[in-house]
């Protein structure tokens, strides 16, 4: 059975790029000595950027040629089957290296975090074998340390969103938001809170501001649950306008995240506020 994945939330704008027409060839694709291109119905053809054939996507240079192999499009890093030019998801092996092409991020590369099946990549996104896996919820794998891994695991998730809404929100050219320690207190009561309601409601009945620390002026909350990583929650709430708008909110300057896994369901949380004058 899939599981079901929620959201909630307290204008995204599109552009759309039209493709030039520079040599002519037949609709479909078309090969000369340079490499492939790909021909519309109506002559023109993509350049410098992504097209979608027969459900499989395809990145074109500015010339208009098909690109393999490694490719960065400010986004982030993906692979492009050097046979055939299609993007590639999931596990892919280059240089004897494993990397996990995240198809919840669009075939993004993933880096420095858990692969859903629970395995580490560091930041340049190889697979550390003996490193450590991500641990479910309801297992309890202290290590002799004292750590719990459990714990460990839903800090660096959290951390790990609040990079992530920062990167969005360098995109639009908006001052990031800062890590909070009363916020993200607030954010872990409310994850908590979510396996008994899923709700901006508390399960006492009151909003979800009253759980907020003093001292905030502008607040918002997003939640959500049934993601299994941050880049599958923030890729959620970046295609959902409630949601986005929060990320996005230019008003915002602090954040605090919470997580947690009860059953095997995650529930995220991201409480944002702006501190009011003369409060640190």
């Amino acid at each position: 059975m899939k599981k079901k994945v929620f959201l909630a939330a307290a204008v995204a704008l599109g552009t759309m790029l039209m493709a030039t027409p520079v040599f002519a060839g037949n609709n479909g694709w078309n090969r000369d000595n340079r490499g492939w291109w790909y021909q519309f119905s109506n002559g023109s053809y993509a350049r410098s950027s992504w097209v979608s054939v027969n459900n499989s996507w395809y990145f074109m240079d500015a010339s208009g040629y098909m690109q393999t192999g490694w490719l960065n499009d400010r986004s982030g890093w993906y692979y492009l089957d050097t046979n055939n030019g299609n993007m590639c998801m999931g596990w892919v092996n280059v240089n004897g290296n494993w990397h996990y092409m995240n198809p919840a991020n669009g075939g993004r590369m993933l880096a420095n975090g858990y692969t859903p099946d629970g395995y580490y990549v560091d930041g340049n996104g190889v697979y550390r074998p003996g490193v450590g896996t991500a641990q479910s919820g309801g297992q309890d794998n202290s290590q002799s340390s004292g750590q719990n891994s459990t714990q460990l695991s839903e800090a660096q998730f959290e951390d790990q969103v609040i990079e992530l809404v920062n990167q969005e929100r360098a995109k639009q050219g908006i001052s990031p938001v800062k890590k909070d320690a009363g916020l993200t207190s607030t954010a872990d009561v409310r994850a908590a809170e979510l396996e008994v309601l899923f709700s901006h409601d508390r399960p006492d009945g009151s909003d979800c501001f009253t759980a907020y620390p003093r001292g905030f002026g502008y607040k918002g909350e997003n939640i959500a649950a049934g993601q299994r990583n941050p880049e599958e929650v923030m890729d959620s709430w970046m295609h959902s306008s409630g949601h986005r708008a929060n990320i996005l909110n230019p008003n915002y300057d602090s954040i605090g995240v919470g997580y947690s896994n009860l059953n095997g369901r995650a529930n995220w949380v991201q409480n944002f506020g702006k501190k009011n004058s003369g409060w640190n």
